[in-house]
């Protein structure tokens, strides 16, 4: 949650999510990769909560997260955006 109350939402897409859990090399994530397709029917990657809420689109394809942060700090602080 942000400092004023915001939910924070981390998205990233399956095939990403795949590849960011093989680098990984996690014992925790074995279940999931060996059957990705039932753990990607167990999960709603696409959820939103129905509050008011900031997205970290954490994709290959996405902004970097540094350019996010940077945009979400800004606006916080009522800042233009560049």
């Amino acid at each position: 949650m942000t400092r004023d109350g915001l939910s924070d939402v981390r998205y990233c897409d399956p095939d990403t999510m795949n590849l960011y859990m093989r680098r990984r090399g996690a014992a925790r994530d074995a279940a999931k990769l060996a059957d990705w397709a039932g753990y990607l029917g167990r999960i709603d990657p696409d959820s939103r909560p129905l509050v008011e809420h900031v997205v970290i689109n954490n994709c290959t394809s996405a902004r970097p997260l540094q350019d996010q942060a940077e945009a979400l700090v800004k606006s916080l602080m009522g800042l233009e955006l560049d």
